[in-house]
């Protein structure tokens, strides 16, 4: 989705998105009912319910190393059909916040994304106005699990 500012052998060697740490886990996305059915037992993961949506937690050991999404594959990327793979991981680094100060829902814009400069990026701006921003903002009234809790590792766009 966000092709045209991030390119996908950028995203292939970093993989930033699509590992996560045990303190960053909140972040792990949220499936629908329909793709939390197809991707049952299996041994990386536990399927949880959310409200209405369903969570995958990684097994983290005693020594709390970070764990890959186990639909990665370190050569190619994402193993999930396009239907089954979360909003939110097709709009990273992207993230929609609320205002710590305001509570409303806010986008914002992880900071440690090395495809995707600090400064203001003119393309981004663009790709959001051009619709983004709204079609994000209505998936994220549908699908309330899409606003997480505001993050010091992000910036408001």
């Amino acid at each position: 989705m966000l092709s045209s500012i991030l390119s996908a052998q950028t995203c292939a060697e970093c993989k930033n998105c699509c590992v996560f740490e045990e303190n960053s886990a909140w972040e792990l996305p949220a499936f629908s009912i329909a793709a939390a059915a197809r991707l049952v037992d299996h041994p990386d993961y536990i399927i949880t319910k959310e409200n209405d949506r369903y969570r995958i937690t990684l097994p983290y050991d005693s020594n709390h190393a970070a764990q890959p999404c186990p639909f990665l594959n370190p050569q190619t990327g994402c193993t999930l059909p396009p239907d089954d793979k979360p909003f939110a991981c097709s709009i990273w680094p992207i993230r929609v916040m609320r205002d710590p100060d305001s509570g409303i829902p806010r986008l914002a814009l992880y900071q440690g994304c090395s495809g995707v400069p600090a400064q203001q990026h003119p393309a981004l701006d663009a790709l959001l106005a051009d619709g983004l921003r709204d079609r994000i903002f209505a998936e994220a009234q549908a699908d309330p699990a899409l606003i997480l809790p505001y993050h010091p590792n992000y910036r408001f766009l």
